[in-house]
């Protein structure tokens, strides 16, 4: 069984990851985007007394965009802060046993969190929910929101896969 669990991981593992790392360099190109309109807006305000109509609107939409597309890649490659007092005591098969159980909980959770954002984009939608300044339809962010967490919640998902994989070979 053994054996079948690890294929089982490696393979969802070649299929979600390349999903997040796509999701990650979009999100890299918004930050970019975010920059130049941060950089434009203070220069027009400060020099010509003229900034962007909507700067902090448009920087508000990007920056969940920015969030929202880096989350699952960030645990792909676990860059996210790990606080290891205790489980770095116990033993091997135990620290899997303990991943395994918070990979699954976190699994769960955020295709709760998914499920909640699409059905919210869905209300957005249908009563037109636009943005106070510039008008943009907000539906398409929060289902944006909705995408980025799903993956988090496949990449949680192989990392469960891996993690019992690990806790049943020890």
């Amino acid at each position: 069984m053994n054996g079948w669990l690890s294929r089982v991981g490696h393979f969802l593992e070649k299929a979600v990851f390349p999903i997040s790392r796509f999701l990650y360099v979009i999100g890299q190109f918004i930050l970019v985007l975010m920059v130049l309109i941060t950089v434009v807006d203070v220069f027009l305000r400060y020099v010509l007394n003229r900034p962007i109509l909507g700067s902090y609107e448009l920087t508000q939409f990007m920056m969940a965009i920015l969030v929202f597309a880096s989350v699952g890649y960030t645990m792909t490659v676990k860059g996210h802060v790990i606080v290891d007092l205790a489980t770095t005591r116990l033993s091997q098969r135990a620290q899997a046993l303990i991943e395994c159980i918070t990979s699954l909980l976190g699994a769960i959770l955020f295709a709760i969190v998914t499920w909640r954002n699409v059905l919210q984009a869905g209300i957005a939608w249908r009563r037109h929910d636009v943005s106070a300044e510039l008008f943009i339809t907000t539906s398409p962010f929060i289902l944006f929101v909705a995408v980025g967490i799903a993956v988090l919640s496949l990449v949680l998902v192989v990392q469960f896969i891996q993690s019992l994989a690990k806790a049943i070979r020890r």
